[in-house]
C-alpha cells in the first residue's frame, strides 16, 4: 500500500460552488462566436477603415490580425481546458504567478468589462435599430420610420433602448444561463443569415452597381438627385484626398478594428464552471472560433470591397450624413440592403444584424459577473458576491453589480467624450501577457495540473503550452505596439489615457493587499484559496 508521502497533491477541490454544467458544443462556440460579433468587425472595418487608414489593405489586414490572435485562442483553449473553471485569466495567472497578480490581471478584464458595457448597449440603437428603421422608411416611403430611426442614434435614444437591453439581459441571466443560451443560440441564426445574405447580394457587383442602388434608393430621403454626387463633394471638403498606394504599415494599424473583436473569441472561459466536457470542449472551440470568424471576415472584406469599392466607402466615411437626411452615416448593412431591390431580403438583413449589433453585451455582463463571483469565493470579496440561487444556479448579485456598473457605462459613453470605443483594449492587452506567461510556465509552476490535463504534449522536452505561450507573449507585446501608434485607437498623443490604462491594470494589487488585510484582521489567510484550483 503507497504511504501518504507517496500521494500525489490534491489538485482539484470538489466542494460545489453552486453553479451548474449547463453549456453545451452548440452553446459554447455561440457564446464565443457572439462576442467576436463579426458584424460589428464588418461595421468598423468598413466605416472606418477606407476612410482613415490610407493605403490600408482590409483583406490582408484581417489575415495577419487573425494569425497574430490564434496563439492567444490556444493558450486561453490549453488553459480552460487544464483548469476547467469560472474566472477565465484569474484562476490561471493566479495558481500560475501568484494571487496578486492573477487579481490584478482579472480585475484589469472586469473593470474595462464595466466600461465597456456602456459600448454594445449603446450600439443597439446606433448600429443595430437606426439602420433597420431608415431603411424600412425608405422602402416604403414611411418618413415616420425614417425619423424613429434616427431618433435611435440621438443621445436619448441611444441612452434609453441601452438601458432597457441591459435590464432585460440581467432579469435572463438571473433565470439561467440555460435559458440565455436557449435563446442565444437561435438570435444568433438571424445574425449569421444576415452576414451571409449581405455577402452574397454583392457576389458579382461592382462599384458602378453600388452606386447607382445607392442613389436609387437614398435620392427620396436625401432631397438630392444625385446622392454620391453629394457624398464624394462633402468628403473632398471634409478633407478626404482621395486613394492612396498600398501601405503596410496603415494595414497593421487598420488591424485594431479587427483585434477588437477577434481577441475575445475566448469568452467561454470564464464561464468554465457551467460548460459541459470543458476539459475537451474548450480546448478546441477558441481557435475553432478564431477560424469561423476570421474566415467569414475575409471572404466579407473580399466581396464587399471589390462590389463598392474602396473609394466610395471612404467617402462615406468623411461626408457628412445631415446632407443625406441621416444622423449617423449609412452602414454596409444599409448599401446591402439598397443593392438587394427588395423589402424582404432588406429586412431580413437589417433585422438579422440587429443581434449582431449588441453581441458583446452578454459576454461581458455574464464573464464580468463570473470574475466577481470568483474573487467572492476566494474571499477577495464579501459572500454576499458569491451567492446562488437554490432554483436558477445563478449569481444573482454578481449579476446585478454588472448591470448597474454597465449603465453608468452607457451613461458615460453617451453623455460625454471620456470614452471612445477603442481607448481600453491596449488595457486588456496588458492582462493577455500576463496571461500567455502564465501559460508558458504552467508545465513548471503547476507540474501536477499540467501533466494529468488534455494539453501535456511536448515537443523534444519542451511542453507545447510553453512555445505557444511564448509566441503569444511576443503577439500581443506586437498588438500593443499597433494600439499605441494607431491615431483611433485614442492612446496616440494621450499619454494621460495610457496613464489610466495602467492604472486600471494596477488597481488589482490594491483590491487584493486590502483584501488580504482584512481578512487577516479576522483570522484568515486568503493566500491559502491559491494553493488549489478552486470549487466546481
Amino acid at each position: 500500500m503507497a504511504s501518504t508521502a507517496d500521494k500525489k497533491p490534491e489538485v482539484f477541490v470538489r466542494k460545489a460552488s453552486g453553479l451548474i454544467r449547463t453549456a453545451g458544443t452548440l452553446d459554447v462556440l455561440a457564446y464565443n462566436i457572439n462576442f467576436t460579433s463579426i458584424g460589428l468587425l464588418l461595421l468598423f472595418l468598413f466605416l472606418f477603415g477606407p476612410a482613415f487608414y490610407p493605403g490600408a489593405s482590409l483583406p490582408w489586414s484581417a489575415v495577419i490580425c487573425t494569425l497574430l490572435i490564434l496563439p492567444l485562442a490556444m493558450v486561453y483553449g490549453y488553459l480552460a481546458s487544464a483548469m476547467p473553471r469560472s474566472g477565465g485569466d484569474y484562476v490561471y495567472v493566479s495558481r500560475v504567478l501568484g494571487p496578486a497578480l492573477g487579481m490584478m490581471s482579472n480585475w484589469n478584464m472586469t473593470m474595462w468589462w464595466f466600461f465597456y458595457g456602456g459600448v454594445p448597449s449603446a450600439f443597439l440603437a446606433r448600429y443595430g435599430l437606426a439602420p433597420f428603421f431608415r431603411t424600412m422608411g425608405i422602402y416604403t416611403g414611411n418618413t415616420t420610420l425614417t425619423s424613429v430611426g434616427n431618433w435611435f442614434t440621438t443621445k436619448a435614444g441611444t441612452f434609453i433602448l441601452g438601458t432597457c437591453l441591459i435590464i432585460l439581459l440581467i432579469v435572463v441571466f438571473a433565470i439561467g444561463t440555460k435559458t440565455y443560451f436557449k435563446i442565444q443560440n437561435i438570435l444568433i441564426l438571424f445574425a449569421v443569415a444576415s452576414t451571409v445574405l449581405t455577402v452574397a447580394v454583392f457576389v458579382g457587383k461592382v462599384p458602378l452597381d453600388s452606386i447607382h442602388a445607392f442613389n436609387v434608393h437614398m435620392r427620396a430621403v436625401s432631397g438630392k438627385a444625385v446622392p454620391s454626387a453629394y457624398v464624394a463633394q462633402s468628403a473632398k471638403a471634409a478633407g478626404y484626398t482621395g486613394l492612396s498606394h498600398f501601405s503596410m504599415y496603415w494595414t497593421l494599424l487598420v488591424m485594431t478594428w479587427v483585434y477588437l473583436n477577434l481577441s475575445f473569441m475566448s469568452s467561454s472561459a470564464y464561464i468554465g464552471s457551467e460548460v459541459k466536457d470543458a476539459r475537451r470542449l474548450q480546448l478546441w472551440s477558441m481557435p475553432a472560433t478564431l477560424f469561423i470568424v476570421g474566415g467569414g471576415v475575409l471572404v466579407s472584406v473580399l466581396v464587399i470591397d471589390h462590389a463598392v469599392g474602396y473609394n466610395f466607402l471612404a467617402q462615406l466615411g468623411w461626408a457628412d450624413p445631415s446632407g443625406l437626411g441621416f444622423n449617423s452615416a449609412p452602414t454596409f448593412t444599409e448599401l446591402a440592403s439598397f443593392m438587394a431591390n427588395n423589402i424582404v431580403i432588406a429586412f431580413l438583413i437589417l433585422f438579422g444584424f440587429i443581434f449582431w449589433s449588441y453581441a458583446w453585451l452578454p459576454g461581458q455582463l455574464l464573464n464580468g459577473s463570473r470574475n466577481i463571483f470568483a474573487y467572492a469565493i476566494d474571499g477577495l470579496l464579501p459572500s454576499w458576491f458569491k451567492q446562488v440561487n437554490n432554483k436558477t444556479y445563478t449569481p444573482i448579485n454578481a449579476l446585478m453589480t454588472m448591470g448597474a456598473a454597465s449603465i453608468v457605462a452607457l451613461g458615460i459613453y453617451v453623455f460625454t467624450s471620456l470614452f471612445a470605443t477603442l481607448v481600453g483594449i491596449f488595457g486588456f492587452i496588458l492582462s493577455f501577457l500576463l496571461i500567455s506567461l502564465s501559460a508558458a510556465l504552467l508545465p513548471y509552476r503547476l507540474p501536477d495540473v499540467f501533466e494529468t490535463s488534455a494539453v501535456n504534449q511536448r515537443i523534444g522536452r519542451v511542453p507545447l503550452i510553453t512555445i505557444i505561450g511564448i509566441a503569444s507573449f511576443i503577439a500581443q507585446a506586437f498588438m500593443a505596439w499597433v494600439f499605441l501608434r494607431d491615431p483611433s485607437a485614442g492612446l496616440r498623443g494621450h499619454p494621460g489615457m495610457i496613464v489610466f490604462n495602467v492604472v486600471v491594470f494596477l488597481s488589482g494589487l490594491v483590491v487584493y493587499y486590502i483584501a488580504k488585510f482584512v481578512q487577516r484582521s479576522r483570522g484568515v489567510d486568503v493566500a491559502l484559496s491559491f494553493k488549489q484550483v478552486p470549487e466546481e
